[in-house]
């Protein structure tokens, strides 16, 4: 079957957003317009059986087009079907493997290397993991499981925040740290300003890693243009007295929202800052944009991983692919 399919430059942009819009594993990290924003190269290709796509997949390919990377600035990638739900699941299924298997055929000819990070809706990662299986002499791809957290805001009302299931599935640490902040009259506010952002970022990141001026030029603009289409929101969380403790970036898409970027004040701190930001910010997205599922954008480091499971969220695998 894989004989009879054919990989193609993808042409037709409002034709590859509506695959992305319905496909379980399209998002917004490969949404076009979203990319434009963030000033990210970009080639779209497509998989089809006679006259029918049956998948699409955007590539960031390195300066030469020689190599598909990974950029930091896109959270989820890879492969997008656009299979027919309708089918029976095991139909559906050996469908969908031989498309993988198809592209990943195609992508290894064609590229020198090759780095894909999917999204959690990727599931079937056998094709990558049998690619050369019989033939130990040729590389096979490196697989990295990978893990996130998904919140659900399910409920109809987060209003009475302190009775939902979203604040009752919270580690008893942070429900504690909740109360403290409501006690202590912080707010939570939206900004379009994002020059408070941006120096609380240099700052974090200047312990870790020299950050270039350029760097943050040039962070702080894409930021801008996500804003500008409507899909980024920038919150504060302040004190009693109006002092910005926090800052939160958080990305929309359709009924989801992901955690994108954070950076806390370097002269002043409150322990529950992160946590009621957060919640708050999971009230206003439900009420607001009837987001009802957040992803906290991995938890693939021990302190990350941590703080973000003991706000309650759902531990979910997804896979990066080398070779």
């Amino acid at each position: 079957m894989s004989d009879k399919y054919t990989f193609n430059k993808h042409k037709d942009i409002a034709e590859y957003e509506r695959i992305v819009s319905n496909s379980k594993q399209g998002t917004i990290f490969s949404n076009t317009s979203f990319l434009n924003a963030l000033n990210i190269k970009y080639e779209i290709w497509n998989v089809m059986l006679g006259s029918q796509i049956k998948a699409v997949i955007c590539l960031t390919l390195s300066k030469d087009k020689k190599k598909v990377i990974l950029s930091d600035k896109i959270i989820y990638g890879g492969i997008i079907f656009n299979t027919d739900f309708s089918r029976i699941e095991t139909k559906r299924r050996s469908e969908e493997f031989n498309i993988t298997e198809f592209l990943i055929k195609k992508l290894t000819r064609k590229f020198k290397s090759i780095e894909i990070q999917f999204s959690p809706e990727f599931k079937d990662i056998r094709p990558f993991q049998w690619f050369n299986y019989n033939n130990k002499n040729k590389k096979g791809f490196l697989i990295e499981n990978r893990f996130t957290s998904l919140i659900s805001l399910n409920e109809k009302n987060l209003d009475n925040f302190l009775e939902t299931e979203v604040y009752k599935n919270m580690e008893t640490v942070r429900r504690y740290d909740y109360r403290a902040a409501i006690k202590e009259k912080a707010k939570l506010t939206i900004s379009k300003d994002l020059s408070v952002f941006i120096e609380f970022y240099k700052n974090l990141f200047s312990k870790q890693k020299k950050v270039s001026k350029k760097y943050l030029i040039e962070l702080q603009k894409e930021l801008n243009n996500i804003v500008k289409i409507g899909k980024g929101l920038m919150f504060h969380v302040e004190d009693k007295i109006g002092n910005i403790l926090y800052t939160f970036f958080y990305i929309l898409e359709k009924d989801k929202a992901f955690y994108y970027l954070g950076a806390g004040n370097p002269k002043i701190s409150k322990s529950w800052q992160s946590v009621f930001g957060h919640c708050e910010i999971f009230k206003y997205l439900n009420k607001k944009y009837d987001i009802n599922q957040v992803d906290l954008e991995g938890v693939n480091s021990p302190f990350r991983g941590w703080f973000k499971l003991s706000l309650g969220g759902n531990l979910t695998q997804y896979y990066k692919v080398k070779i």
